[in-house]
């Protein structure tokens, strides 16, 4: 019997964006993670009411957000995007932002990749005035953003990146030719998942591509700190975060500011659990310093920034995790 699958996520708002149950910690199994996400619907059987919720909620924030449903495709596969264009009315070119989701927003609805975030993101957008583009693509359900991700680890930078994240870039370089759009004034950001996602990619494109980023939940590749020593990045992690451990954020702070970055700041919120991109989302001063960075030009807005715990590579390796 044909089936149909609709991604439902964790019931939990810190889990929907990267289960946190105890399998985040481990390689997951996307037979696995799709089955425990998923409400498995038979074409004779009707939709739960609680997907029929679900459904319902994410087409509200797609319209409420003025946003529509796109995909663009290449030889090696789709890749589905929600989008968004704002302030059209500001004068000068649009900037392109981009949004990436965690693990329990991915599938091929081409919805629940809105479902946490978004809403936020639209409202200090249009708060700024800012003519943005905002574009909030889909992760397929048997993928991972990262190259690689492991719960607790951070994440090596191997080979080439995954289908899905190695479509952002052409996504990217579409928009800004479909909307004339600034090339030098192209933003990342990401929670948990999507946090990693948004270090892989400022690991492979630096300054090459982006003006700035903004990580919320992740991890990354110290290694490669090099490659993004003059990109202005905002690092966000909560303290009391137990799905991705805040060691990870520490890392990649220290990583930077040892290879001379000049450019890295780090925001950790005592006894924060895994959902601290709400707080970091909600935040204008956020948006205030993102929205000021461009490619080549230095910004004279500077976050300010408490003690920083500072974690050597070997800290880090002898940690439990």
């Amino acid at each position: 019997m044909k089936k149909h699958i609709r991604m439902l996520g964790c019931v939990m708002l810190g889990a929907l964006a990267a289960c946190s149950s105890d399998s985040a910690f481990q390689s997951p199994d996307p037979v696995l993670v799709i089955a425990a996400d998923a409400a498995v619907i038979t074409e004779n059987e009707a939709p739960s009411p609680q997907v029929q919720r679900q459904f319902a909620r994410e087409l509200r924030i797609l319209n409420d957000n003025n946003m529509k449903q796109e995909t663009i495709s290449n030889e090696e596969g789709i890749l589905r995007f929600c989008q968004g264009v704002y302030n059209e009315d500001q004068p000068g070119k649009p900037a392109i932002l981009v949004f990436l989701h965690g693990i329990g927003e991915r599938g091929s609805d081409n919805l629940a990749n809105i479902r946490l975030a978004v809403p936020d993101i639209v409202k200090q957008i249009k708060a700024a005035k800012q003519k943005i583009v905002l574009l909030a693509p889909q992760c397929p359900g048997d993928q991972l953003w990262a190259t690689r991700h492991f719960g607790g680890a951070e994440a090596k930078l191997v080979g080439k990146p995954r289908q899905a994240l190695g479509m952002v870039p052409i996504l990217i370089q579409k928009k800004i030719r479909e909307f004339d759009a600034d090339p030098d004034r192209v933003y990342i950001t990401g929670l948990s998942l999507g946090g990693y996602g948004t270090w892989e990619l400022m690991e492979r494109y630096g300054t090459g591509l982006f003006a700035a980023g903004v990580t919320c939940s992740g991890g990354g590749d110290p290694a490669q700190a090099e490659k993004m020593k003059d990109l202005p990045i905002w690092i966000f992690h909560g303290g009391a975060d137990q799905t991705l451990p805040v060691m990870l954020s520490r890392r990649m702070y220290t990583a930077l500011k040892e290879v001379g970055s000049d450019d890295v700041f780090y925001t950790e919120y005592p006894n924060c659990p895994h959902d601290c991109w709400t707080r970091t989302y909600r935040n204008p001063e956020v948006w205030k310093w993102m929205f000021s960075q461009k490619r080549g030009v230095k910004s004279g807005i500077r976050p300010e920034q408490g003690e920083v715990v500072m974690v050597s590579q070997e800290e880090f390796d002898s940690a439990g995790r």
